[in-house]
């Protein structure tokens, strides 16, 4: 318990975000991803290892070992590119990614607890525009400018138990039960310098307490040296009771007084998601796995915006040259994987609504195992991924990512008993 609130703690405070993409939809959206599965392009529907947690699939539970205690803790350093045009800023923060842990309950049957975030928001921009250039007199003092001010922070983060099931050899079923919570805020000022145009401000606000069950299948069978593996996620949409609200302020420079208008409106939904994948796995050496996810967004509405249907692919490779040789270069994991999403939500423009950026990343990592006198089955995950976030309208902002992802993963045999000679 004390591990699950220090790191409700860090979440709290360590998910700094400066996207100005995130005032869309539910913000930047993170995924279940460990740290072997960041190192392979973030593919896991398919994978099943009994010495790593797979949180992708539920499913997967099911192989960690009688005796095993698995426990992982993952953080990530972001350096983001933002340029429009010719201007470009720089931004670093940093996140903090899970924390799970893992062990078997009975023969067959194994159990997860973790903690993570599922969205970010933060930002805090402005930009201005002359509408009235004015008669060209009085050096400019009477031409009309207008500002935009844009604020909002937040995210939800989820409480998750899972439970992994192999009712029969080589077929294995799971659920994942997630409490969600959290908050989302934004806030929208516009004024201008001329005080006889009134001065607009929107605030968006809404806290978010639901649930969420993830479901999921793997059937694994072999063939000689090979292992293949299939996998399938659902998880159950449904809408959210919680309500949102809309508040706008209308005031003017020539009077105290303003005008406020306070709608409420529907919260958000939680989107059914479809998920498969597949992996193959060559003599415990070489692991090749491919994921395919669609989450149903376009049923979803972000206070007063559509939101959209948001595919990712994913494709990944993991290579190891011998898990019991002494040389830790020789027995370690190495990783590389490629991504490709499409955003879940909508952003308006001047010839209406538009899908939101798509991104596209590569990832390669390393799995250290460290060797103590039990194993050498704890392993520090470490991987980089360089992702670019690409707008689908001309003159919007372009982001680019560089982000070092570190995750550390015990594996004891805590339920070992002692022998006494």
């Amino acid at each position: 318990m004390l591990a699950i609130l220090i790191a409700n703690v860090a979440l709290r405070a360590e998910n700094g975000m400066n996207s100005p993409y995130t005032r869309y939809g539910l913000g930047q959206l993170s995924s279940m991803e460990t740290g072997t599965s960041k190192g392979m392009g973030g593919t896991g529907i398919g994978l099943r290892n009994s010495n790593q947690i797979n949180l992708l699939n539920p499913a997967s539970y099911s192989s960690v070992d009688t005796l095993t205690f698995l426990m992982d803790i993952g953080l990530s350093l972001h350096n983001a590119n933002f340029s429009e045009g010719n201007m470009k800023m720089n931004a670093r923060n940093t996140t903090f990614d899970y924390f799970a842990i893992q062990y078997r309950l009975m023969p067959k049957l194994g159990m997860s607890l973790g903690l993570m975030p599922i969205s970010n928001i933060g930002y805090n921009y402005s930009n201005s525009t002359i509408i009235n250039k004015g008669d060209g007199t009085n050096n400019g003092e009477d031409q009309t400018n207008s500002t935009n001010v844009y604020y909002g922070n937040g995210g939800l983060r989820q409480i998750v138990m899972g439970l992994g099931w192999e009712p029969i050899q080589g077929l294995s079923v799971g659920a994942n039960f997630s409490y969600i919570y959290g908050e989302i805020y934004h806030y929208i000022h516009n004024q201008y310098n001329d005080p006889a145009i009134n001065t607009m401000t929107k605030q968006y606000s809404t806290d978010i307490t639901t649930y969420k069950i993830d479901l999921g299948v793997q059937y694994q069978f072999v063939s000689g040296k090979s292992r293949y593996t299939l996998g399938a996620t659902y998880a159950l949409g449904h809408p959210i009771d919680d309500v949102a609200y809309i508040q706008t302020m209308m005031t003017s420079g020539t009077s105290t007084t303003a005008n406020i208008k306070k709608d409420t409106v529907p919260s958000f939904s939680i989107p059914t998601e479809l998920g498969a994948g597949i992996s193959y796995n060559y003599d415990n050496r070489l692991t090749i796995a491919a994921d395919y996810s669609m989450q149903q967004y376009s049923r979803v509405k972000f206070f007063d915006m559509p939101g959209a249907d948001r595919h990712r692919a994913s494709l990944g490779v993991e290579y190891t040259p011998n898990s019991l040789h002494r040389n830790l270069f020789k027995r370690a994991h190495y990783r590389a994987g490629l991504h490709y999403s499409t955003s879940h939500f909508m952003i308006q423009h001047d010839a209406g609504y538009t899908k939101g950026p798509h991104e596209y990343g590569i990832s390669v990592g390393i799995g250290l195992p460290i060797m103590n006198r039990y194993n050498n089955k704890t392993i520090i995950n470490i991987s980089g991924q360089a992702v670019r976030v690409e707008p689908q309208v001309p003159g919007m902002i372009t982001e680019n990512y560089l982000r070092l992802n570190i995750g550390l993963s015990f594996n004891e045999r805590w339920f070992d008993k002692w022998r006494i000679e």
